[in-house]
């Protein structure tokens, strides 16, 4: 499956609404001139703060099987959707698709939200996002949980490349059901166990999102456009928190392919207190194949004292 269509594809498609519980709260944060990030929160408002940093392809809809029981152990789950990703805003113009920028962001919300000292969780790119929250607002964090991790240089995964220069296919196609077939796909070949990615998860995936191609298309090119400040991997070692890398077995990182593992390697140099776990029948989205597994390591590190 080419990452060119599994990007383009859950960009592209998107679901407007969230799960929702009783006592859910979806509201959008303003972080600055064009810019909203919308935020889901779950849980009682006393809870421990757990915060989700979802990646690319995995808006808060993809955590419908990891919210509910969290929330029901007591702990208080905040899903941050980056700019560009999910219902949040997509501006084109100079806005700053960054790690950087998307680490700030994130800290605007959470102060906007008076939360600090959180475990925060990120999902691939969102996981390093995670990253550079710790190191640019270490205040904001007592944990890290990096579910998969993204790349540790750049915003513009090989998918948004490739999305931006077949943008002319992306706007033939989205309207003929190609899209949410070539979604299908990608994730079916991502998967260890498939049987999760049925036609009424599709349907959540893909829902009332075929709409503004335009804007998917300018947030892409700002991606590919953004730099980065600086080099996040020398600072590494500024990330003084207890951090857990979580893999799928069957994924790229999980199966020891080449530059899974350089990009393990890279992390553990750069902090020593990282621990890797591996959770076995799991592909790149976890949340999906084992929600269950997923949710036991998070209440173990949201139960874990502050360091």
């Amino acid at each position: 499956m080419s990452p060119f269509w599994l990007t383009a594809a859950a960009l592209l498609l998107l679901p407007d609404t969230p799960p929702r519980a009783a006592d859910d709260l979806v509201r959008y944060v303003v972080t600055a001139p064009a810019e909203s990030l919308r935020v889901t929160v779950v849980g009682p408002a006393s809870g421990p703060p757990l915060v989700v940093i979802p990646g690319l392809v995995s808006p808060a809809f993809a955590y419908r099987r990891v919210l509910p029981p969290l929330a029901a152990a007591g702990v208080r789950v905040i899903v941050i959707e980056p700019l560009g990703v999910g219902a949040s805003a997509r501006p084109g113009g100079k806005s700053d698709y960054s790690i950087a920028a998307q680490a700030a962001r994130t800290g605007a919300v959470l102060d906007t939200l008076r939360i600090a000292n959180a475990v925060v969780a990120g999902h691939a790119v969102g996981a390093t996002i995670a990253l550079r929250l710790a190191v640019l607002r270490p205040d904001l964090t007592s944990r890290l949980v990096l579910l998969e991790v993204g790349s540790l240089t750049s915003a513009a995964v090989p998918g948004v490349k490739q999305a931006i220069r077949f943008s002319f296919l992306i706007r033939l196609f989205a309207g003929r059901g190609r899209v949410r077939k070539e979604l299908r796909k990608g994730l079916i070949a991502n998967s260890v166990d498939s049987s999760w990615v049925t036609d009424s998860v599709i349907e959540g995936y893909t829902a009332g999102a075929a709409g503004d191609l335009g804007g998917v298309l300018r947030a892409l090119k700002r991606m590919d456009q953004s730099v980065e400040p600086d080099s996040l991997v020398p600072r590494l070692a500024e990330v003084r928190v207890p951090v857990r890398l979580i893999v799928g077995g069957g994924t790229r990182l999980g199966g020891g392919r080449s530059a899974g593992r350089g990009r393990i390697r890279q992390l553990r140099e750069g902090m020593p207190q990282l621990l890797v776990d591996t959770i076995p029948g799991a592909g790149l989205h976890i949340q999906e194949e084992q929600p269950e597994a997923l949710v036991r390591a998070l209440l173990h590190e949201v139960q874990e004292p502050r360091p």
